[in-house]
């Protein structure tokens, strides 16, 4: 082509003629003439492609990818060295990449301009961290507004639809409203079943939670992550500026926290096409949301179950306790990310701290105290002692209570019982003034705790006396080591 145009340059304008242009170019005064007659540029010629070392076994190789579309051309040769030969890798791996974009173009999409407050999308992504000195994998949900690009994030210890739901609350009170869709994959936390086309059966806890708000489910088509793509950013953003290099924290509270602390601050740094910032974004979106229900749905998973004799409820293959009067009657679990919620009725007959290792139990001491008072003899080898925290004075108690009464166990229960309406440093305290006393026994300690805080009671005028000599006498207050030595004579 430019040939042609220097060709066409010196005769019209240069003045040359067109035997000399020939001369200059080495070419025939025909070949001039017919570029001085072409005024569009001439199109190149493409040369017949050449024949390839591989062709002769392009059906082969072609079968083999519809096959398996993921095969590498190391394990192609591997297949095919007995017919081909030994093929260089870069040939081989040239050539199947060549078949591969041929049989398998590259899909073209379409350009999308999000509407403020339309959307939502949301996934799980997973990675490590050292939480309370152990490392464990975490599972960490990723919310976002992919018209002002708002993220939210936030980790649990596992990946179940009670995680999903906290993490769909927590978001909606992060961006500050509700969206009028979510866009999330297929996962079996929140589909049953899915359907034909754009229709799924969804979890009966999760359709609950999702009317409550409301906001609508859309559901990504299988194997298309791509239609969620700003979530997928999303979660490889939160990756890479909090999990990288691994955390270390002391709880799933303060790497929470921290995650929420970590993406505030690129509010005002991170940039859309149009120059705005995401906070400015995320503020003129924050008006189109929809207003956050007064009374917003719990984000747990209900499941039934029955106590044992035990007056243990197993959930998730983790046992936790219920109060006796629970034993051998139905019990609903309400499942939380983080802690756990028993029920009888509309009554919570128990809390406690969630536990995911199987087989724990999770047993509180004031369930199983009761009993203990009655079947003392077991107190050495009651489950729900071992693991209580106790201080050391209170152990002093038990082996002092084995040398002065015969049933040293059963009022040593009693007294652990005084911590259920007491407060424990209040108990504390009359343990260490009924020992003070040379009186470390149950009744002491309740008489102790019976008496009102020192400077809290009103002075008591004498009683006025009309003979005066009973006036002088004077009564010693009684020590209360007799009163053991009553109780020892007459037991």
């Amino acid at each position: 082509m430019s040939q042609w145009a220097e060709i066409r340059q010196m005769f019209f304008v240069g003045k040359v003629p067109k035997r000399e242009i020939a001369r200059r170019f080495g070419l025939d005064v025909k070949t001039v003439r017919r570029a001085l007659q072409q005024e569009q540029a001439p199109l190149h010629r493409r040369t017949s492609e050449r024949e390839q070392r591989l062709d002769p076994w392009r059906g082969e190789i072609e079968r083999l990818l519809r096959e398996e579309p993921r095969l590498t051309a190391k394990r192609m040769a591997r297949l095919l060295e007995e017919r081909t030969g030994p093929v260089p890798p870069r040939t081989m791996r040239e050539y199947v990449a060549q078949v591969r974009r041929e049989l398998f173009p590259r899909e073209v999409f379409v350009h999308r301009t999000h509407r403020p407050g339309k959307k939502m999308e949301g996934d799980f992504g997973e990675s490590l961290a050292v939480v309370a000195g152990r490392l464990c994998r975490v599972k960490f949900f990723v919310g976002v507004l992919p018209a002002s690009n708002r993220y939210f994030g936030r980790a649990f210890p596992v990946e179940r639809l009670e995680c999903l739901l906290e993490g769909l609350q927590q978001a909606f009170l992060s961006f500050g409203g509700v969206p009028e869709e979510v866009v999330l994959d297929n996962t079996a936390l929140a589909v049953k079943e899915v359907l034909r086309g754009r229709d799924r059966r969804e979890q009966e806890a999760f359709q609950a939670f999702r009317g409550a708000y409301p906001f609508h489910a859309e559901f990504c088509a299988p194997g298309k992550g791509w239609e969620k793509g700003s979530v997928e950013g999303g979660v490889d953003y939160v990756r890479d500026n909090v999990f990288r290099p691994i955390p270390e924290v002391r709880s799933f509270e303060e790497l929470n926290a921290r995650i929420q602390a970590e993406l505030d601050r690129d509010l005002d740094a991170r940039k859309l096409p149009d120059g705005r910032t995401v906070r400015q974004a995320w503020e003129e979106e924050r008006a189109q949301l929809r207003p956050l229900p007064a009374c917003p749905p719990p984000a747990c998973r209900t499941v039934p179950a029955l106590a044992n004799k035990f007056a243990l409820v197993r959930a998730d293959r983790v046992s936790y306790s219920v109060p006796l009067r629970c034993a051998y009657r139905p019990v609903m679990v309400r499942l939380y990310p983080f802690h756990v919620e028993l029920a009888m009725g509309e009554e919570v007959v128990a809390r406690h701290v969630r536990k995911f290792e199987p087989g724990t139990q999770v047993i509180d001491p004031f369930h199983v105290l009761p009993l203990l008072e009655q079947k003392h003899r077991a107190v050495s080898e009651a489950t729900a002692l071992q693991g209580f925290p106790l201080p050391e004075r209170f152990h002093a108690l038990r082996a002092e209570l084995r040398r002065r009464t015969r049933k040293p166990d059963q009022e040593w229960v009693g007294v652990l019982r005084l911590l259920e309406g007491h407060e424990r440093r209040a108990v504390e305290q009359a343990l260490e003034e009924a020992w003070a006393r040379g009186s470390p026994r149950l009744e002491t300690i309740r008489m102790l705790l019976r008496e009102p805080p020192a400077g809290s009671e009103r002075p008591v005028p004498p009683a006025p006396v009309e003979r005066s000599e009973l006036a002088q006498l004077t009564i010693e207050p009684p020590t209360l080591r007799s009163y053991d030595g009553l109780a020892e004579a007459w037991s």
